[in-house]
């Protein structure tokens, strides 16, 4: 793993990087693998905080719950968004018939899965949406379902049953598979708690001896007026500056 930065006057100089080379040193393929970015961000007072992703920008963020982050760690008035994106993840199995980098191509060669699932849940202990218990409560997050099997849903709190399946929690409008259905922790009425959310690459094959490298940022940003909706909008300005 390395850990890098850069000295700007700019938006690049309050954002950190992260690469990470991960080698299957074994002899045995691995199927259905998946490569997970795991973040509790815990944005000032960290029992207030919203979450949501963007599809296109791969990118998944944290914000406060409403306009004032009160308390001995909170940022006060107009705090900022944090979001960390998957700027680069695993290759994609050759010909699985996939469009995993969201580049409109589908199976071109060296295809790179990015963000293919986001999910969030709650610090909390003994609840299939809160933390993991148990490799299989792991690997179904990873998988971007409940850790009961429970398939993610769109809206609501995303386990509503009669719902449509979705890979992303709270997009917003980013979605492809629901572009003119809005959902955020807002739409959905939610009570702002201390949330956590992981973005997974996958699946795919992990072959003997390949090599990945996975390479996400973390971008955040601060606007001076409009609450936490407006430090939404510049953080994803200078995340696309960023990749």
């Amino acid at each position: 793993a390395q850990a890098f930065g850069f000295s700007t006057n700019d938006e690049v100089n309050n954002m950190t990087f992260y690469k990470y080379q991960i080698i299957n040193r074994s002899n045995q393929s691995v199927n259905n693998t998946y490569f997970g970015v795991w973040v509790d961000p815990d944005l000032g007072k960290a029992t207030d905080d919203y979450v949501g992703c963007d599809v296109r920008l791969g990118l998944g963020y944290v914000y406060n719950g409403d306009a004032d982050d009160d308390g001995a760690g909170g940022y006060g008035l107009n705090p900022p968004a944090c979001g960390v994106d998957f700027f680069q993840g695993p290759l994609a199995d050759p010909n699985d018939g996939i469009d995993n980098n969201k580049n409109g191509v589908t199976d071109e060669p060296g295809e790179q899965i990015i963000m293919s699932k986001f999910l969030y849940y709650n610090n909390v202990n003994g609840d299939p949406a809160g933390n993991p218990s148990g490799a299989a409560h792991f690997y179904n997050y990873l998988k971007g379902i409940w850790g009961n099997g429970q398939v993610m849903t769109y809206g609501g709190n995303g386990r509503v049953t009669t719902n449509p399946p979705c890979n992303y929690m709270f997009p917003g409008l980013t979605d492809p598979d629901f572009p003119t259905t809005e959902w955020t922790e807002v739409t959905a009425g939610n009570t702002p708690e201390d949330r956590r959310f992981l973005q997974s690459a996958g699946k795919f094959t992990l072959q003997p001896g390949a090599i990945n490298y996975i390479t996400c940022g973390v971008v955040w940003s601060r606007a001076a007026s409009g609450g936490p909706q407006a430090s939404i909008d510049i953080m994803k300005l200078a995340d696309a500056k960023a990749q």
